[in-house]
């Protein structure tokens, strides 16, 4: 199974960085939180955080969490979630389809999502990160002639700016992956999609 999941806002949301804003803030909200140890640079990486990953609080001779902090390392997957759920201007959506490689599931959810862009008569930009170390702009505006989504060349936003968007998104993406596969290890999580983000419940078809 392939899925993805992506936040829609208006140019206007992104440019005045309401939505990173946000974001930022409930970054803050985790520095500062005495149950967590995460640190100004870390990468929030969903599938890490649900299996209760990160740096112990204090030192010990541990290797990893305890139990407790495994517990609230979960939590930030859940309050990611509702962050997502209220950040201004920004709707959210997901994609699904059979099994295939990361480049193969981006060509189909661009093609998808161009199409609805050209039935719609408008245009967007798209950034896609396949993997930690691969991001890229797609300009998704319709053609008149059926045409691929044309790479960008040249980032038109900073990175930087961006990248607490694409940690958001992999929040959707992994938690809706969850909601329909129904790992039984990750069963505390199987409804958090449709309790906190119930539109992203409904995939697009890839």
């Amino acid at each position: 199974m392939a899925v993805a999941g992506w936040l829609q806002m208006s140019y206007e949301a992104l440019e005045s960085k309401a939505v990173t804003d946000v974001w930022d803030e409930f970054r803050e909200e985790l520095y500062a939180d005495p149950a967590l140890n995460i640190r100004r640079g870390d990468t929030l990486r969903a599938r890490k955080l649900a299996a209760g990953q990160g740096r112990p609080r204090f030192p010990s001779a541990r290797r990893g969490p305890s139990r407790a902090e495994q517990l609230s390392y979960r939590h930030v997957l859940r309050r990611g979630l509702e962050v997502i759920a209220r950040l201004p201007g920004t709707t959210v959506g997901t994609a699904r389809g059979r099994s295939m490689s990361a480049a193969a599931t981006t060509e189909a959810v661009l093609g998808e999502l161009s199409s609805r862009h050209t039935r719609d008569r408008s245009s967007a930009l798209a950034l896609i990160r396949t993997n930690p170390a691969v991001t890229a702009w797609y300009d998704l505006t319709p053609a008149p002639a059926p045409a691929a989504p044309a790479l960008v060349r040249g980032a038109p936003y900073a990175a930087a700016e961006a990248g607490g968007l694409l940690e958001a998104a992999e929040f959707v993406a992994y938690c809706a992956y969850q909601y329909h596969a129904r790992f039984h290890n990750r069963r505390f999580l199987w409804e958090w999609l449709p309790e906190l983000l119930p539109a992203a419940s409904q995939p697009l078809g890839i």
